[in-house]
This record gives C-alpha cells, sequence and structure tokens, in this order.
C-alpha cells in the first residue's frame, strides 16, 4: 500500500498537552454548572425569603384585625372575647402557614450544589482510573 506511512507515536509531551486542555476544559464546565445551579438555588431561596416576609405581613394583619373589625362583627351573635379568639387564630394560622413555607425554602441544605458534587466526583474517579 502506497502512500500510507504509519503516523509517528504521539510524544509525552503532546499527551501531556492534550491531558492539560481536558482538564481545563472539564473544569471550566464544572464551573459553569456550579453557577448555573448557585443561580438556581439563589433565586429559590429569595422566593422563600420572599414568601417568609409575605407571611409575616399577613400573619401582622390577623394581628390588625384580630383587634378591630372582624371581631367587632363577631360580637353581635357571640361573646366579644371568642370572637376575638376565633378572628385572631384563623387570620395568624394562614400568615403562620406561608411563613413556615417560606422558612423550608430557605434552608442552608437548598443551596447545596448536588449536581455539581456528584459531577465533581464522577470527574475524580475518571482521572484516578486514567492516570
Amino acid at each position: 500500500m502506497a502512500g500510507t506511512e504509519p503516523r509517528p507515536a504521539p510524544s509525552l509531551g503532546d499527551i501531556a498537552g492534550g491531558l492539560a486542555d481536558d482538564v481545563q476544559d472539564l473544569v471550566r464546565g464544572e464551573l459553569a454548572l456550579a453557577r448555573a445551579e448557585f443561580d438556581h438555588k439563589l433565586h429559590s431561596l429569595i422566593g422563600g425569603a420572599v414568601s417568609l416576609v409575605g407571611g409575616a405581613l399577613v400573619a401582622f394583619a390577623g394581628l390588625v384585625v384580630l383587634l378591630e373589625g372582624g371581631a367587632a362583627v363577631l360580637a353581635r351573635w357571640i361573646p366579644a372575647w371568642a370572637a376575638l379568639l376565633i378572628v385572631g387564630l384563623v387570620i395568624v394560622l394562614v400568615g403562620g402557614l406561608i411563613a413556615r413555607a417560606g422558612l423550608t425554602r430557605l434552608s442552608l441544605k437548598n443551596l447545596t450544589p448536588d449536581r455539581t458534587a456528584a459531577n465533581l466526583k464522577k470527574d475524580g474517579r475518571i482521572l484516578k482510573e486514567h492516570l
């Protein structure tokens, strides 16, 4: 077969350079994934904070209602103390549920970049196997 000469084996420098390029690409990709995952989790954290503040405002409104109008209307049919208790408990319960949902979303566990950590472990295993 004329014209098909075997290619020379790559030098150690070529292999090391290729490996360095591959590792660099891998690190860039992992950093991009970590940033995207962190951004997503940060938006979720902000949403949780908004829910928490909203829940607190609703609970405050419940306190105002407890002290004002709704209880006065109920007091026409039931004793005033019972009217105050019923209206206040209902509104504070609603606000508490909203705030609890917000606190759940604010958990630091939700900020852990799970996919990035899993990819880094996998990449580490692959590097160990090839070195």
